[in-house]
């Protein structure tokens, strides 16, 4: 009888080890052994840093890192390892800008001003009010006291009637290493700097009392400022919000996109 008892209890013991959680030694701790994901190595990536993909659980796209995330190497995203559930709020930029140490709004600007020391040539996006948009090439002049940027635009072109019907643009200056950079020049830094504007613009005609001291400011090299009052409408865009994108952020561990607001 005694040792029956003693059968008994053993196998009680055995099934509690195999099912009950928070018992050690049982099949729960194997179980986790078997199930724990396996980390691939997937090569190295623009900046040259091999990076690792644990499989993930999934997650939303305003979710941040937790404490106990596993390493991870410079330049990956959450959607190597995670499936991620993106809306039309958080985006992936986003995401990573809130997963990384962020610049202050004032250091931000402090960058996008240093980005931008002169006539910079930009990416400028403008929409008619049937949603059609339109892509065009201009020579912007940032105000560092206004924050905001001047253009000249031939009178009469497509993005003016634009901007006279729906003044929201989009604007986009970068540069960068390129692959056709590396093949003529191997030790070239793969480096990538841009900044994208967001915000409102202006159609300033020369019959506006500005448009001289705007003219000058924006320092036409093409025309005498008297052929530009016959020629152009000078555009004012006031950027609403900008992201700096820039690959040395990383080298200091901050993040490679910033985010910039306008306050006032």
């Amino acid at each position: 009888m005694k040792k029956e008892l003693m059968h008994s209890k053993t196998l009680l013991i055995a099934v509690l080890l195999l099912v009950c959680p928070g018992i050690t030694g049982g099949a729960e701790e194997v179980t986790a052994e078997k199930a724990k994901p396996k980390a691939v190595s997937v090569g190295a990536g623009e900046m040259g840093v091999e990076a690792v993909v644990i499989e993930g659980g999934p997650i939303k796209a305003d979710q941040v890192l937790t404490p106990d995330h596993p390493p991870y190497g410079r330049g990956m995203v959450c959607v190597e390892c995670h499936q991620v559930t993106f809306d039309a709020v958080t985006t992936s930029t986003k995401q990573f800008m809130m997963n990384y140490p962020r610049l202050s709004n004032e250091e931000v600007w402090k960058k996008i001003e240093a980005f931008l020391p002169g006539r910079e040539r930009f990416v400028l996006t403008t929409v008619y009010n049937n949603n059609e948009p339109t892509a065009t090439t201009v020579d912007m002049v940032l105000d560092r006291d206004e924050k905001c940027l001047y253009v000249l635009c031939e009178k009469g072109t497509e993005k003016l009637m634009q901007i006279q019907q729906n003044p929201r643009i989009c604007a986009v200056h970068y540069t960068g290493w390129t692959v056709a950079e590396a093949q003529q020049n191997k030790g070239a830094k793969q480096e990538w700097k841009s900044v994208q504007i967001r915000g409102n613009a202006q159609v300033i005609p020369p019959s506006d009392p500005q448009f001289d001291a705007l003219v000058a400011k924006y320092k036409p090299v093409r025309v005498t400022p008297q052929r530009a009052a016959l020629r152009f409408d000078v555009v004012r865009i006031t950027p609403a919000s900008a992201v700096y994108f820039d690959t040395n952020l990383a080298a200091d561990k901050y993040g490679v996109y910033q985010q910039w607001e306008r306050k006032n």
